[in-house]
C-alpha cells in the first residue's frame, strides 16, 4: 500500500469531549487524513460503523454509557467488524489499565496529551 492510499483509509475517533474529537480530527485532516468520522461514545461509534467500514479506530478509554474497552470487546464481538485496528487514548498511564488494554488485545495504547506527530506516525504505521 503506498502513502496515497493511507490517506483513503477511513478513521474513526471516538471521545466523549467534543474539543478532543475536533481536535483529533484537525490534526489528521491536516497530515492528510480526508475521511476522518467521529462518534461521542461507543454506542454511537458502533451505530456509525454498521453504515461506514472503517479502517481504524482512535478512541478515549473513559466515556460515559459506554467505556472505550466496552466499546473495543463490543466491536470484537461483531464478526463484521472484529479485527479493525484500534488505539486506546487515555489519561491513565496507570500500569494496571495498559496490562488490561493489552490483555483484550488492543493493537496500541497512547497517553493523553498526546504530540501530534506521534499519532499520525503511529496511525500511519498501523494503516501500512
Amino acid at each position: 500500500m503506498d502513502s496515497k492510499e493511507i490517506f483513503l483509509n477511513k478513521i474513526l475517533i471516538v471521545d466523549d469531549v467534543l474539543s478532543m474529537r475536533s481536535l483529533t480530527k484537525a490534526i489528521l485532516r491536516e497530515a492528510g487524513f480526508a475521511h476522518v468520522f467521529d462518534a461521542p461514545d461507543g454506542q454511537e461509534a458502533l451505530k456509525l460503523m454498521q453504515k461506514v467500514r472503517v479502517n481504524l479506530i482512535v478512541c478515549d478509554w473513559n466515556m460515559p454509557v459506554m467505556s472505550g474497552l466496552e466499546f473495543f470487546k463490543a466491536v470484537q464481538a461483531d464478526p463484521k467488524i472484529a479485527g479493525t485496528p484500534f488505539i486506546m487514548l487515555t489519561s491513565s498511564s496507570e500500569g494496571s489499565k495498559v496490562k488490561e488494554a493489552v490483555t483484550a488485545g488492543i493493537t496500541a495504547y497512547m497517553i493523553k496529551p498526546f504530540k501530534p506527530a506521534d499519532l499520525v506516525k503511529k496511525i500511519s504505521g498501523m494503516l501500512s
